[in-house]
């Protein structure tokens, strides 16, 4: 696949079906993730790979309930009625850790940058667009408390849970979204 496709044609997934994700596959998805570019090469991220659907059942429990404490704070009425179903369908879950400790000297600016989150940003989009190549479909989660995930997952108090990845095959193919124009989002100096 070009790399403009996969760029153009990934999407989020929010409904997947039963079948396994390929051992290979998942093997792909996490080498691309290493190949990231991170702040003085200090490649901040860890993954955990989570195949046992009573992760997603523990996610998905605790998800809801954070969803609705956001909905309370943040007023927005559609937040209740999102459907997070797709916790429970997707058979792979990548919980992306990042280590704060491993940010690069943008940490001792003035106004410091998290290196390690942009870093484990940037793979977890090489995350998504493997995933994509590989005939797979994903969905970066991050409607969640990181208490929670760290019990869930048993993830140490010193790593940061800045995403957890749903990983399967789609159902049927998301709609391609709405995006701005360059016109309204570059200015060129």
């Amino acid at each position: 696949m070009e790399c403009r496709d996969a760029i153009t044609g990934r999407r989020s997934c929010r409904n997947f079906t039963d079948r396994a994700v390929e051992k290979e596959k998942l093997t792909a998805i996490l080498e691309a993730a290493l190949m990231a570019p991170s702040p003085a090469n200090k490649q901040p991220w860890e993954f955990l790979v989570a195949a046992d659907p009573k992760y997603n059942a523990r996610l998905k429990e605790t998800s809801e309930k954070t969803k609705h404490k956001l909905a309370a704070r943040s007023g927005w009425k559609w937040l209740p009625t999102f459907n997070i179903d797709f916790l429970i369908q997707a058979p792979v879950l990548i919980v992306v850790l990042g280590d704060p400790s491993r940010s690069g000297a943008e940490q001792f600016l003035d106004e410091p940058s998290p290196g390690y989150l942009e870093a484990c940003s940037a793979a977890i989009q090489n995350m998504l667009l493997a995933a994509h190549d590989q005939g797979l479909a994903t969905l970066w989660f991050s409607l969640y408390e990181k208490s929670d995930v760290r019990e869930i997952f048993a993830v140490d108090d010193d790593k940061d849970p800045v995403a957890v990845i749903c990983v399967g095959y789609s159902e049927h193919p998301a709609a391609t979204p709405a995006r701005k124009t360059l016109d309204e989002k570059v200015k060129f100096l």
